[in-house]
């Protein structure tokens, strides 16, 4: 078990590159948000930005082809509903566009071409006639697309973070047996698991396109009435992938408990994000669980069709030497 000082932990986020804060998925645009809103906040108040075009560290990614060109390189995004490739990567293999459609990412909507690949290819899985949402290369920090749950659901994911690679293996799930383990697939798609914020229940939500953990309100008033004494900055903004802007509070939380391991010193951005909305989480404890956390981790995997998740952390040199490596 990794622990970190807490303020050593503060001073890094400030220091650091700006965080990428994922997730995308067809819908109709959620209700406005509630809570407070940038708009309210002078630029010169802010004081950190997270920018969801920045990949602070260097996500694993998958070798793909499409309509049997490549290999590209994708990252995988559990915590996206939709494959989206690059637009270079459009025009280069000739993939017109169909039309539109509103792409919602972790603080709001937006309206992005569509198109739809006769075939796309990776590890033990191809999907034919598939509908992507394509995103500007600026959208991009790294790689050519980003492959969502569209196209692994039902798979097992095995994430090598030394390496920076991602397999996609068929199922362990037995043919004869219902599905039993410790992850539940909200809305058919997303990994979900129970776990604890020091002493708070929560929904959490794996999401390997989010460089941050990302606490809904509730999960943020429990966090403030039971630890009130916990590190904060206060208005944080949090750029998402389809441009808009709110206000958080960042937090360096106490123990998290995600049963298959256990992190000490984990932050996270409390915010009204309107992706709590869209997935159902707006009226209990929730938090996306992103990449500063997974990151602690050697390697984990997620079996979709077993329903279950496993993880090993890292050892320390290995965190000390990643981190240096983000920091540049």
């Amino acid at each position: 078990m990794l622990h970190l000082n807490r303020r050593t932990a503060l001073a890094a986020l400030l220091g650091a590159a700006p965080a990428a804060l994922g997730g995308y998925a067809f819908a109709q645009p959620p209700a406005p948000v509630t809570g407070t809103r940038l708009s309210t906040v002078e630029e010169d108040e802010v004081v950190i930005t997270l920018d969801a075009w920045t990949d602070t560290y260097g996500r694993p990614t998958a070798s793909t082809l499409i309509n049997g060109q490549g290999p590209f390189s994708f990252m995988v995004d559990t915590g996206s509903t939709t494959t989206v490739i690059a637009e270079r990567i459009a025009l280069l293999l000739g993939v017109k566009s169909t039309g539109t459609a509103t792409v919602a990412g972790t603080t709001g909507t937006a309206i992005m071409p569509v198109a739809i690949l006769d075939k796309i290819q990776t590890g033990a899985v191809t999907r034919e006639n598939l509908r992507v949402a394509i995103l500007p290369d600026a959208g991009l920090s790294r790689g050519d697309g980003i492959l969502g749950a569209d196209v692994f659901v039902g798979k097992r994911l095995v994430f090598a973070i030394r390496d920076k690679i991602v397999r996609v293996e068929t199922s362990k799930r037995s043919t004869r047996a219902a599905p039993r383990g410790n992850l539940r697939l909200r809305n058919g798609m997303l990994a979900e698991v129970d776990g604890r914020i020091g002493n708070i229940s929560a929904r959490l939500m794996l999401d390997t396109g989010a460089d941050h953990c990302i606490a809904n309100p509730v999960l943020g008033e429990a966090l403030r009435s039971a630890y009130p004494r916990l590190d904060r900055i206060p208005k944080v903004r949090v750029v998402g992938v389809t441009g808009h802007k709110i206000l958080g509070e960042y937090v360096i939380l106490p123990r998290v408990n995600l049963k298959a391991f256990k992190v000490e010193d984990a932050g996270a951005v409390i915010a009204d994000a309107s992706i709590f909305r869209l997935w159902g989480l707006e009226s209990e404890p929730a938090m996306i669980v992103g990449v500063n956390l997974l990151s602690r981790l050697s390697q984990f995997s997620i079996d979709y069709g077993a329903r279950v998740f496993d993880a090993k952390l890292a050892s320390a040199g290995d965190l000390i030497a990643r981190n240096q490596s983000a920091l540049g």
